[in-house]
């Protein structure tokens, strides 16, 4: 099996995972577990960290969790219906923000640079940014012209320019707003592609915006004027059967990690020619809904996880 490139990343988070590594895109094609990863699972309530030999090593109970980060010092970050939790190394639970409005779902979390935490609240359709003292620092209205609370966001996300992704669901719509709420642009109605219920956002590098339509079944990348420059539909890869389209992790190497809500697979892996190098169904889990690949360099709150 050939191997480009070999990462080691210890992760002291209650055990010490093993070495993992990063994929050309080449190798045989693996119906098995690859990395280490912390994945949500929606339907089971429950957060768990898997080791690359599919061995469950630290499990949190909660309500619905969807959005998950690990960062380096060992702390797993996570929405749950609602609230955000922060557990450290050790299983501490460090940070407990809980919503105030009785008619509110949490389906977005990001650790930001400065210690802070974006959540976008669906109840009262907005975006806060909350320090790790729970002191709501700064708060960003983007209604949905659909009244729909379970449905309004899924992950959205801060960009490295003050901007934010705001991933509206129930409209089938993805719009980046400048910190005052100002629209900025807005992505619906592509032209081949599915927008039904989009649920994770990514805004890559080179200025490119990957994402996933969750009920579309579909993960787009597009270019700054909004044309496709990559795909992933049902048919290129017939020997999965895909269901709702979840969380993505472009990982280092090019390569794609998704996950579905439904199907026949929690999690795949796919290279840029849409060629399967990974898929798993993970033996515990029923809805996975997101993860984040722990055999990778960088830091989630720098922006240098692209998830």
């Amino acid at each position: 099996m050939l191997l480009r490139k070999s990462v080691c990343l210890v992760l002291v988070i209650g055990c010490v995972l093993s070495c993992g590594y990063q994929l050309s895109g080449n190798e045989e094609l693996t119906d098995a577990p690859r990395y280490n990863l912390v994945c949500a699972d929606f339907a089971k309530g429950e957060v768990c960290i898997i080791n690359s030999k599919g061995k469950i090593t630290r499990r949190f109970q909660t309500q619905n969790p969807n959005d998950v980060w690990a960062l380096p010092n060992g702390e797993i970050v996570f929405a749950w219906r609602k609230g955000v939790k922060i557990y450290d190394k050790s299983g501490k639970l460090v940070f407990d923000w809980l919503s105030d409005f009785p008619n509110d779902e949490i389906h977005t979390c990001q650790p930001l640079a400065n210690g802070n935490v974006l959540i976008a609240q669906n109840g009262p359709s907005q975006l806060i940014e909350v320090s790790r003292a729970g002191k709501i620092l700064k708060t960003i209205p983007v209604p949905s012209r659909k009244n729909d609370v379970h449905m309004r966001y899924r992950m959205c996300r801060k960009l490295s320019n003050g901007n934010y992704l705001c991933m509206i669901s129930c409209d089938n719509e993805i719009r980046e707003v400048a910190p005052n709420g100002k629209l900025v642009r807005s992505i619906k109605n592509l032209e081949g592609v599915s927008m039904a219920k989009p649920h994770a956002v990514v805004r890559l590098p080179n200025g490119n915006t990957l994402f996933s339509t969750g009920a579309g079944v579909q993960a787009v990348e597009i270019d700054q004027q909004d044309r496709i420059v990559w795909q992933l539909k049902p048919d290129d890869l017939p020997e999965i059967k895909m269901g709702f389209m979840t969380g993505l992790n472009r990982l280092p190497n090019g390569n794609t990690v998704i996950c579905f809500y439904q199907g026949s697979h929690h999690v795949i892996e796919v290279n840029r020619e849409k060629k399967l190098v990974w898929k798993w169904r993970i033996p515990s889990q029923k809805t996975v809904v997101s993860i984040q690949i722990l055999d990778q360099p960088g830091d989630a709150s720098h922006g240098q996880i692209l998830k």
